[in-house]
């Protein structure tokens, strides 16, 4: 049994003797609440007080909390119980700061705590005047202390909204608290003049005071000053009933909190709890940074703001242009306008990119003719003259897809639409539901996001550049064009089908080159399959051979007669009455410039087939799984199939 006892003392004092020998012994500090620890408003100042503590001296921080709870256990700080609980507990125990949070607690610490804990310092908070008065404090306090004239400021501002206003009244409970605020209040309201009377509900028991605040006339001025107690005994946390308090009124109320502010009351010159908590948190690392002979910093001014609540000025007919200059106006109604911008601009901005590129792809399809001239300069072999001409081939291509376009962006914008008349009753519904609104919202986003990649892949294909050649996977080039194709294949009833190789086929190219000679021939696919009798079907494969990759586009229309195919590939000719003879003539010439070849024959399908064969190098194996061609909106809105399946499109 003795062991039992005994082992636990050793090793707790070889861990604290550890800690010591190493330098690593951790800042203690005692937080010291005069109210109860877990309010909602003494949270929000203690979190932040932490992680202040914690931000500025970056070692080991230890909190300890006491709460004296004065408010219900009235006398209980004076009791030789309390003085010996904390003499047990602190007395040697290495406590480097106490940290008081209220008036009550303040006078704790500089009484009964302070024969307990005599060299340690105190920095105090959320303390005022003239229940803390800073010259007859010790040397070794400091803290943050609210102006006596902090009622003077939230007078000004009721004033200011009120100007027929014809009293004051002050709301306070029955307590020590209480009666100490209740005097502050009385005292700012001599900054008038004595220009209004003043009385005060102070002492009622809570259902009388709404009784009685039911009853003030209209023009008044209703201070709420604290309430923590009614003559009965009974304690209150005051943002428990500051709301009740508030809608009972029959006349504006104001208040001193931030905190309170949501609850029904105008506003005020209002104290931040949560900031306050920042600012003491600075002000302790300061003092436990202090030099040994440096004195501590002198007591600060706790800085209040003004803050209204716009729900309230609109049920009290008050106007915002009367608030004081840089009064945080909470809980405005917005706009339509302010409400759902971010759902119209971008939609407006999708709606502008596509007048654009549609209108820019029409004047493209009259220049298609000018492209026969380019072809001369093709044929005299200058590099330069073959790119304007493939460039002039790849705005022919985009033209003929307008119709895909503008499918592809119709989808998204519609979407859009959709989802912002939806998020606009949601957002007008009472209550609103944030979650289906946020979700609405992510959903406008993703519809954005799609209708951009349409486009941008529009303008890659547009953009006229230098050729490059960077590994590139043949089977991804393929579904993306297959995809980019696919309302063109459905206006002609076919259908497109990918048979792929199993593994990526990675050639050396330029992708934009690459999907150029794709798109070429799978249109002239539909296009040759749409004049037989039986359903239109294109085949796309893929294979790998050794030293080389294959692309193969066979189709079931009427095929290539034998005399035909040695010319299928030269400029200007061409088996339909409309073509311009330049797609083949720009396919054959990237594929040699590529060092490959491409050759027409017949198929199984009863149609043509045309075979590409790209040269395969070894180091572009280096990057294939890191590098791909053009991302088109085939592979941005959905996951790649696997490369052996089969896909209709």
């Amino acid at each position: 049994m003795i062991a039992l006892v005994i082992i636990p003392l050793l090793l707790r004092a070889a861990t604290t003797g550890a800690l010591v020998r190493g330098g690593q012994r951790p800042t203690r500090v005692v937080v010291l609440y005069q109210q109860q620890a877990e309010t909602a408003p003494m949270m929000e100042f203690t979190q932040r007080l932490r992680f202040a503590l914690r931000d500025k001296l970056g070692g080991q921080v230890e909190f300890y909390q006491e709460a004296l709870d004065l408010d219900r256990f009235t006398g209980f700080q004076q009791s030789s119980a309390l003085a010996k609980y904390f003499d047990d507990k602190y007395r040697n125990f290495g406590v480097d700061v106490v940290v008081p949070v209220g008036s009550g607690a303040l006078k704790f610490a500089l009484g009964p705590l302070r024969q307990i804990l005599p060299d340690v310092p105190i920095v105090f908070a959320l303390c005022a005047e003239p229940q803390v008065n800073p010259t007859t404090l010790p040397r070794d306090v400091t803290g943050r202390l609210a102006p006596p004239s902090r009622f003077t400021a939230t007078l000004a501002m009721a004033r200011s909204l009120q100007p027929d206003a014809e009293r004051i009244i002050v709301v306070g409970g029955a307590g020590g608290a209480d009666s100490a605020s209740v005097s502050a209040a009385l005292s700012a309201t001599t900054s008038l003049g004595g220009s209004l009377p003043v009385s005060r509900m102070q002492g009622l028991p809570l259902d009388d005071l709404l009784r009685a605040l039911r009853e003030v006339p209209r023009r008044s001025i209703v201070i709420f000053a604290n309430y923590r107690r009614d003559p009965h005994g009974q304690a209150f946390e005051p943002l428990d009933i500051v709301g009740s308090i508030a809608r009972a009124s029959a006349a504006p109320m104001y208040v001193q909190l931030r905190t309170y502010v949501g609850e029904g009351v105008v506003g005020g010159y209002v104290t931040r709890f949560d900031m306050e908590g920042e600012y003491t948190g600075r002000l302790v690392a300061r003092v436990l940074r202090r030099r040994p002979d440096e004195p501590l910093p002198p007591v600060e001014s706790i800085p209040n703001s003004f803050v209204a609540d716009a729900r309230a000025m609109h049920r009290w007919a008050l106007s915002a242009q009367r608030l004081p200059p840089g009064t945080e106006l909470l809980f405005r109604e917005l706009t339509t306008w302010q409400r759902f911008r971010p759902v119209v601009l971008p939609g407006l901005g999708i709606v502008g990119a596509e007048s654009l590129l549609i209108g820019s792809l029409l004047v493209e399809r009259r220049r298609r003719k000018r492209a026969q001239l380019a072809l001369e300069e093709l044929e005299r072999g200058t590099q330069e003259t073959r790119r304007q001409v493939a460039h002039l081939a790849r705005l022919a291509i985009v033209g003929e897809l307008a119709a895909t376009i503008s499918h592809e962006l119709r989808q998204p914008l519609a979407a859009i639409r959709a989802n912002a008349e939806t998020g606009a009753q949601i957002v007008a519904r009472e209550p609103s539901d944030a979650t289906q609104a946020r979700e609405i919202f992510d959903d406008i986003v993703a519809d954005n996001k799609r209708a951009v990649a349409v486009i941008e892949s529009m303008r890659r294909l547009l953009r006229r550049s230098e050729p490059v050649a960077i590994p590139v996977d043949l089977n991804l080039i393929c579904r993306e064009a297959a995809h980019l194709l696919r309302h063109e294949a459905n206006l002609r009833k076919a259908r497109i089908e990918l048979t792929l190789s199993d593994a990526p086929l990675i050639v050396l190219s330029d992708p934009i080159e690459l999907q150029q000679v794709v798109l070429n021939l799978i249109i002239n696919a539909l296009e040759a399959a749409g004049s037989g009798s039986t359903e239109p079907v294109v085949i796309v494969r893929t294979a790998a051979h050794a030293h080389a990759v294959e692309l193969i586009v066979q189709d079931n229309g009427a095929g290539v007669p034998e005399d035909v195919r040695p010319h299928v590939f030269e400029s200007f000719f061409s088996t339909k009455d409309d073509g311009l003879g330049l797609g083949l003539a720009i396919v054959r010439s990237i594929v040699e410039r590529q060092g490959g070849r491409i050759r027409v024959s017949g198929c199984s399908l009863g149609g043509a087939e045309f075979s590409v064969y790209l040269p395969t190098r070894s180091d572009a194996h280096v990057a294939a799984s890191g590098v791909g061609s053009a991302q088109l909106v085939a592979t941005s809105s959905r996951p790649t199939p696997s490369a052996s399946a089969t896909r209709l499109m």
